[in-house]
């Protein structure tokens, strides 16, 4: 396996005039980026195998100087074809909040529930959030990465501000990492002269042992940076089947309470559209009720919020939301609605926004104002008394 000095200098020629930028300014540049994005190709060569292993990637960040858990707001996606299908998946990072996706497992981690996770012994370079998967390839990150390349002694290097690689004017950072007089590693990046934003970078470990690896890293340069505003809601919306089907967690459920209902758009299984938009007042108190069909205690659930409402002094609403997508698979479980009842089918984007994922039923109650005033996760055999009490604070709270 070639080293990636071999390979450096087949293409990288002096030029002409020196820069003045030096490796520090190069390194605020990088950490201070705003809004990003840029698609990459990831190969990784080792000695055993006749063919890289390469991934396409996505990236997309936005500098958070603000921030002390991370350099950067980030969504990183990726694809690696294997003899068995594609395998894909994402992370993300944004205000303490990490997420990781890879085929059917869907992790969430949240600062305010999980703080030890995000900065283990005080350390938060060693984070779920700053340790995600091609993390080290956002721009934030590499800058951050420089300025501890600056301070450690163990990284040895030469910085040429202004030279040619692949014949295009370049910055160029190279050298290795050496520790008790061995090398470690051997490293090389580049950079745009321009945008200061990376090129290329090779990254050879353990060079000349067995287990020798190599990274080559090939930015396409061509993404149009999109709107950089990083959220839940965002997020799950860009990947709707990871946050629907694998989503286990329920902590974007539980920060409903106090909160407007969130937009719910979904048809009817009259055949309407049933649409609450963010912010609007409702009817009256109301129960939205997320249920699967196929699940065997749907009908004792139904039986049971009913069975509630009934006690219940004045005006509730039940809204019944089947995640199932044809009027014909709830039949069996709704037969008819009541009156002051509105049946949803395909409700999964309105769940979604709810923070329901794939734990169901889940009841959601909310008051005239449209806010969120408690949720039930799962069904058990004190429903009734539940929905009782939750319903008739609902029915009791304006605001």
């Amino acid at each position: 396996m070639k080293s990636v000095y071999t390979l450096l200098l087949a293409v990288v020629l002096p030029a002409a005039a020196p820069a003045q930028t030096s490796l520090g300014s190069l390194a605020e540049s990088l950490e201070t980026l705003g809004c990003y994005a840029d698609s990459a190709r990831y190969e990784v060569l080792l000695q055993q195998l006749p063919a890289p292993v390469a991934y396409s990637i996505a990236l997309e960040s936005k500098g958070a100087p603000a921030d002390t858990l991370s350099s950067c707001d980030y969504i990183i996606s990726w694809q690696l074809p294997t003899p068995g299908g594609m395998s894909e998946g994402f992370s993300a990072y944004f205000d303490g909040h990490h997420f990781r996706f890879r085929d059917t497992r869907l992790q969430e981690y949240h600062y305010e529930l999980n703080r030890e996770t995000f900065a283990p012994g005080g350390n938060t370079g060693r984070g779920v959030q700053n340790q995600a998967q091609f993390a080290e390839l956002l721009p934030q990150n590499i800058g951050r990465h420089i300025r501890t390349m600056i301070s450690d002694s163990t990284y040895i290097y030469t910085f040429h501000p202004d030279t040619v690689f692949e014949g295009r004017k370049a910055m160029v950072l190279k050298g290795v990492r050496r520790s008790g007089g061995y090398d470690g590693s051997e490293y090389v990046y580049v950079f745009d002269p321009d945008t200061y934003k990376p090129r290329h970078i090779e990254l050879e470990n353990n060079p000349g042992q067995i287990g020798e690896q190599c990274v080559v890293v090939s930015y396409a340069g061509n993404a149009t940076a999109p709107d950089c505003k990083f959220s839940i809601e965002s997020l799950s919306e860009r990947h709707p089947e990871a946050f629907e089907r694998y989503r286990e967690s329920t902590f974007s459920l539980a920060t409903l309470p106090g909160r407007p209902l969130p937009r719910m758009v979904s048809p009817t299984a009259a055949g309407d559209r049933y649409v609450h938009e963010r912010g609007d007042a409702l009817e009256g108190p109301t129960i939205i009720a997320f249920m699967d069909a196929s699940l065997g205690s749907t009908a004792e659930l139904i039986g049971a919020v009913r069975r509630a409402t009934d006690m219940l002094p004045g005006r509730t609403d039940i809204v019944w939301a089947f995640v199932n997508h044809r009027a014909e698979d709830i039949a069996p479980a709704m037969e008819h609605a009541r009156p002051g009842e509105t049946v949803l089918i395909a409700a999964r984007g309105a769940a979604r926004n709810c923070g329901v994922g794939a734990t169901l039923p889940v009841l959601v109650f909310a008051n005239r104002a449209g806010n969120v005033t408690d949720y039930v996760v799962g069904y058990n055999k004190d429903l009734t008394e539940i929905v009782l009490q939750k319903a008739g604070m609902a029915g009791l709270s304006s605001e």
